[in-house]
């Protein structure tokens, strides 16, 4: 009951200053809440609706999937190796230092409009953040545990799932829990610009047919979507996050 205090809270005030601006402005410009509320409820009953909102989150977990092997793999090699880690940190920082907008410009003149744009963009968002956290857990792990592996020539398979991903754990936790927050922001922000289909789509054609309501219930939908993604995905991997770091630090 406690917990649901804080959602409800800013919920009010959010409505609130939503619907002052509503009777300042007036509706052609920002509609009430009762309006978007309406408009929500007949997008509900539309199959297309939830057809939308599938493929944005499609898009965005094929991104995020896709960033998460290659930095799983890429930086463990790095993480175990300098000679890796001098070869791949140029790339990684280069991936970095370039903003989405430079991506889906690119990736729209490759590829045109479609799936490949949103996932791609997620990927080259999300990769390098994952990649560092991983290569720098990978580089704090105990080294002689490794020796005595190496000693007692346990299986490289048996290290990896014994020792090197258990270590990785937080790391990887604390990673994800970023690179979840960020890939639906950027999935929909490359399909507004690089998609005909999913819900930056759709805020586009909203916007181009000043359909008003429209476009504040789809931004509804999208806030609606990243705090759920906060609430049941995002703090639940921060938590967890700091569980293992805690018990790391008691067993040490």
């Amino acid at each position: 009951m406690m917990r649901g205090i804080p959602v409800f809270f800013s919920l009010s005030l959010a409505v609130s200053l939503w619907w002052g601006c509503s009777l300042s402005f007036g509706t052609m410009l920002v509609p009430s809440p009762f309006e978007v509320a309406q408009e929500l409820a007949r997008m509900a009953t539309q199959p297309e609706t939830w057809l939308t909102l599938a493929i944005t989150v499609a898009r965005g977990a094929a991104g995020l999937l896709a960033a998460m092997a290659c930095a799983l793999i890429l930086g463990i090699a790095a993480g175990s190796s300098a000679t890796a880690m001098r070869l791949l940190t140029p790339l990684v920082a280069a991936l970095q230092s370039c903003p989405p907008i430079l991506w889906i410009t690119l990736l729209m003149v490759w590829a045109g409009t479609g799936s490949i744009v949103p996932m791609a963009v997620v990927f080259a968002t999300v990769f390098p953040p994952l990649f560092a956290n991983i290569a720098q857990g990978c580089l704090a792990l105990d080294r002689r545990l490794f020796d005595m592996a190496r000693l007692y020539r346990i299986p490289r398979r048996k290290i990896l799932h014994k020792i090197t991903l258990p270590g990785l754990t937080p790391y990887l936790l604390a990673g994800l829990s970023y690179a979840a927050a960020a890939s639906w922001k950027v999935t929909a922000v490359a399909e507004f610009l690089g998609s005909s289909s999913g819900i930056g789509a759709q805020i586009f054609w909203s916007y181009r047919m000043l359909e008003i309501p429209r476009l504040f219930a789809w931004a509804g939908i999208v806030i609606g979507l990243g705090v759920t993604l906060e609430l049941t995905v995002i703090a639940p991997l921060r938590a967890s996050s700091e569980a293992f770091t805690g018990k790391i630090r008691e067993e040490a």
